[in-house]
C-alpha cells in the first residue's frame, strides 16, 4: 500500500488493511488519534455532555470527537504501540489527524468554495479528501510561517496549528492524490503561502451584493498597521525574519519596534506571545534545531533605538519550552488546609425548609403507596413555601417560587385542590395572592423525560419561570421505561439531575412504593429499588392507613431521623400533626403547643409599636428576645419562633406581602405609615 499512489475510502475496510494504512500514515509523520464511531452506541458520558441533542446530531458529534486527550499529541506523536492499541480497542473508530505540524488543510464545505479552488483560486495541490457532506479537504505543506487554525462562519476554513481534521479510513471520507505530481512525502506538497491565505481571506469576505472579491495586496510590506490587521501582519513578518536568518532576540526586538509604529500598538505581552508561538512552530518543523536550541540560528548585530521594554527583552535568556507541572489534578482536589477549603462558609447554602432538609439544589424523594396522600402533601407544602410561612411545624426562610409538574389530576379538579391548600390564608388576601403568584402548576401533563424534545421543553419552562423548587408528581408518569429496572431508573434520575444542574433548582419527586415493605421506614421499598434510595439528599415516606398517616423523615445532611403521626384536614387544606414523636426526646402535642405560644409571645413583646419588620429583621429581634429569656436562639430556633408568631398570634401580628416584594410583619395596632404604600406612592388609608 502506498499513501500517495491510490485512492483510499473509509468504507467496508478489512481490519488488517486499515491497520496497514494507519501504520503508513504514522511513518509519514502524521499525529493520528482515534475518534468516535458512527457504528457504535453513543457512550453515556458523551450523552451527558449534550443532554438535549437529538440522536442524529449526537451521532454526528460523536463520530468527530477524539477518544483521547488530543491536545497532548499536538507536540508529541503517538507511538506506534499506542496506534496499534487504539486500533485493537476501537476497531470501528473514525480517525483524525492533527494539523499545523507537518501540513495544513484548506477546508471547503460548499460547492461554491470547491469550485473556486478547483478553478485556480489558490495554489493547486494534488492531495485532497472528499468529505461525507460533499466538501473537500486540500492538503498543503507548511512554509516558514505558522498557519494558525481559523474556523467559524467562513466559507473556507483553515486547519492549522491548534486543529485537526477527520481522515480516511473514517467512514465516508475518500482520500486521493494526483499521480502526475510525483509526490512521495508531505513536505513535497505545494506550500500554503501568505498569498494563498490572503486570497482565502478575500474569498471569505466576498460582497454578497456585488459578488466581487476585494483586491488583495500582493506584496507584504512592513508598513504600520491599524487595529484589526496587526496580528496577521506580524505573523507574516516574523516568518519572513526567521527565513532571513535573524536570531530570536533580534526577531523579538524587530517585532516590538515595528509594533510601536502601529495605530494603536498591541500589548507587549500579546506581541511577545505571537513571536514565541511562531518560533516554537519553526523548531517543531525543524527538529534538528531542538537539541541546541534557537541560538543555532544565524544572528546579527542588528539594533535600533530601543525602548526600556525592548532592552529588557534583549537581556533575557533564551526561553526553553519546558512544560510546567499543573497546579492541580484533573479533579481539582486539594488538601483540607488549602485556601479553597478554609474559605468555605457554613451558611453559603441557602436553607429552604427544616434543618438542612430542603435546601437549594437539594434532591428530595417523597415516597408512599398509591392514594396515601402524596399529592396532598406536595400541595400543602407548596402553600407554605410560596407564602414563606410554615408547613407541619417547620418554617420557610422566605417566600419560594414552586413549579409543580403533575400528571394525575385534571385542571378543573386541581383548581379546587389548590384553593383548599390556601384556605388557611383566607383572612390574609395579600399573603394568599402572593402564594398564588409563586405557584406555577400544570394540569394533567403528558410528557416523557426520556424523550429529548420533552425534556428540553421541561428545561425551557423551568428557565422561563426560574423557580426555587420543582416538584414532579409522580415521577413514573413521566417515564416510558421499565419501572423495576435499576438500569433504566438510573437513566431517568440522571436526566432529572441534568434538569436540576442546568437550572439551579431543588427537586422533589413523588414516587410509589412496591407492595412489600410499603409500611417500613426503608426507602428501598421504592419501585426501582436501590437506585432511588441512593439518589436523594432527603427522603419523606408516608406510611400506614388513612386517616392517621405515619410521616418519616430522613436526611443525609441533618440530625437524627424524625417521625410523627399526621392527618390531612380537608376543611383547612393542611396536614395536622396529631402526635409528635421527635426523636430522641418526645414531647406531647400539648407541651409543644404551650412552648410555641410562649415563644411567640416573647417575640411579639419584643416588637416595637410602630416598627415594620422584614423576615430577616424579625428573626434578629427574635434571637435577641429569646437569648434574654434564656431560650434556644440558634438560626433554626429563630426561624421557628417567627413561624409560631404567624401561627398563634396572627390576629395581633399582621403580615403583608406582595408578589416580588418584601414581606412585612407588624403589630396590628401600629399607626405608622405602611412602607409598601410609601414605596408605591399610595396613601395610607389607615
Amino acid at each position: 500500500m502506498h499513501f500517495f499512489q491510490q485512492k483510499f475510502c473509509g468504507e467496508n475496510i478489512e481490519p488488517d488493511i486499515k491497520g496497514d494504512w494507519l501504520h503508513e500514515m504514522w511513518e509519514l509523520g502524521f499525529h493520528i488519534i482515534p475518534c468516535g464511531s458512527p457504528a457504535e452506541m453513543i457512550p453515556q458520558y458523551f450523552r451527558s455532555r449534550h443532554p438535549f441533542d437529538p440522536d442524529d446530531a449526537l451521532k454526528a458529534k460523536w463520530a468527530k470527537t477524539p477518544r483521547v486527550k488530543w491536545t497532548h499529541y499536538q507536540t508529541i506523536q503517538p507511538s506506534q504501540a499506542e496506534v496499534d492499541k487504539w486500533h485493537a480497542d476501537y476497531p470501528q473508530a473514525n480517525w483524525a489527524v492533527i494539523t499545523g505540524i507537518n501540513f495544513a488543510v484548506v477546508d471547503a464545505d460548499s460547492d461554491e468554495a470547491v469550485q473556486w479552488i478547483e478553478e485556480g483560486g489558490i495554489t493547486r495541490t494534488p492531495l485532497k479528501q472528499m468529505t461525507p457532506r460533499g466538501g473537500t479537504h486540500y492538503f498543503y505543506a507548511l512554509g516558514p510561517n505558522d498557519v494558525r487554525n481559523s474556523v467559524g462562519k467562513n466559507k473556507i476554513d483553515i486547519r492549522g496549528d491548534g486543529g485537526y481534521v477527520m481522515i480516511a479510513p473514517s467512514v465516508g471520507y475518500r482520500l486521493e492524490c494526483e499521480q502526475s505530481y510525483g509526490v512521495t512525502a508531505m513536505d513535497e506538497l505545494p506550500l500554503l503561502s501568505g498569498d494563498d491565505l490572503g486570497k482565502i481571506s478575500g474569498f471569505n469576505s466576498i460582497d454578497p451584493n456585488t459578488g466581487e472579491i476585494p483586491s488583495i495586496r500582493e506584496k507584504l510590506t512592513e508598513e504600520p498597521q491599524v487595529e484589526g490587521s496587526r496580528n496577521d501582519t506580524l505573523a507574516r513578518l516574523v516568518g519572513k525574519w526567521i527565513k532571513e536568518g535573524w536570531g530570536l532576540r533580534e526577531v523579538l526586538i524587530k517585532a516590538q519596534d515595528w509594533n510601536q509604529s502601529c495605530q494603536p500598538p498591541m500589548d507587549l505581552v500579546e506581541t511577545t506571545k505571537t513571536v514565541m508561538s511562531i518560533c516554537q512552530g519553526h523548531i517543531k518543523r525543524n527538529p534538528d534545531l531542538a537539541q541546541s536550541g534557537i541560538n543555532d540560528w544565524n544572528t546579527s548585530t542588528w539594533q535600533t533605538g530601543l525602548t526600556e521594554d525592548l532592552k529588557e527583552i534583549q537581556e533575557q535568556e533564551d526561553p526553553i519550552d519546558t512544560p510546567e507541572k499543573p497546579d492541580k489534578g484533573p479533579l481539582g482536589l486539594v488538601p483540607f488546609n488549602a485556601e479553597e477549603w478554609q474559605e468555605i462558609e457554613d451558611d453559603t447554602i441557602e436553607q429552604y425548609w427544616g434543618d438542612r432538609f430542603i435546601f437549594e439544589n437539594s434532591r428530595v424523594l417523597l415516597l408512599g403507596k398509591p392514594k396515601i396522600g402524596k399529592s396532598n402533601w406536595l400541595g400543602a407544602f407548596a402553600a407554605g413555601a410560596t407564602t414563606g410561612t410554615d408547613f407541619m411545624g417547620g418554617p420557610f426562610n422566605k417566600p419560594l417560587k414552586v413549579m409543580w409538574f403533575q400528571a394525575e389530576i385534571i385542571a378543573e379538579f386541581l383548581k379546587q385542590r389548590v384553593e383548599m391548600y390556601y384556605q388557611r390564608f383566607s383572612t390574609n388576601d395579600d399573603l394568599r395572592q402572593m402564594g398564588f403568584s409563586n405557584l406555577i402548576i400544570s394540569g394533567r401533563l403528558r410528557k416523557n423525560l426520556m424523550k429529548d424534545s420533552d425534556i428540553q421543553a421541561f428545561s425551557d419552562e423551568i428557565a422561563f419561570h426560574n423557580p426555587d423548587i420543582v416538584m414532579i408528581d409522580p415521577i413514573i408518569n413521566f417515564f416510558d421505561g421499565e419501572e423495576n429496572s435499576n438500569t433504566e431508573i438510573r437513566k431517568l434520575l440522571d436526566r432529572v439531575d441534568m434538569l436540576m444542574e442546568l437550572n439551579n433548582v431543588a427537586t422533589i419527586i413523588a414516587h410509589h412504593t412496591g407492595k412489600e415493605r410499603a409500611d417500613d421506614k426503608s426507602f428501598l421499598s421504592a419501585r426501582g429499588g436501590s437506585v432511588f434510595a441512593g439518589w436523594f439528599d432527603s427522603g419523606i415516606k408516608l406510611m400506614g392507613d388513612k386517616p392517621n398517616i405515619n410521616v418519616f423523615y430522613e436526611a443525609r445532611n441533618s440530625a437524627d431521623p424524625q417521625e410523627h403521626i399526621a392527618f390531612f384536614d380537608f376543611d383547612d387544606g393542611l396536614w395536622q400533626v396529631s402526635d409528635f414523636t421527635r426523636m430522641p426526646n418526645a414531647k406531647s402535642e400539648e407541651e409543644i403547643h404551650e412552648d410555641e405560644v410562649e415563644i411567640a409571645g416573647i417575640v411579639m413583646k419584643a416588637m416595637k409599636e410602630n416598627q415594620f419588620y422584614k423576615r430577616s429583621e424579625l428573626e434578629f429581634e427574635a434571637k435577641t428576645a429569646l437569648k434574654r429569656h434564656k431560650k434556644a436562639n440558634g438560626v433554626q430556633a429563630c426561624k421557628k419562633a417567627v413561624g409560631y408568631v404567624q401561627k398563634h398570634l396572627g390576629h395581633i401580628v399582621h403580615t403583608h406581602a406582595e408578589p416580588g416584594l418584601a414581606m412585612w410583619h407588624y403589630l396590628g395596632s401600629s399607626t405608622a405609615a405602611k412602607p409598601w404604600e410609601v414605596e408605591s406612592g399610595e396613601k395610607d388609608e389607615g
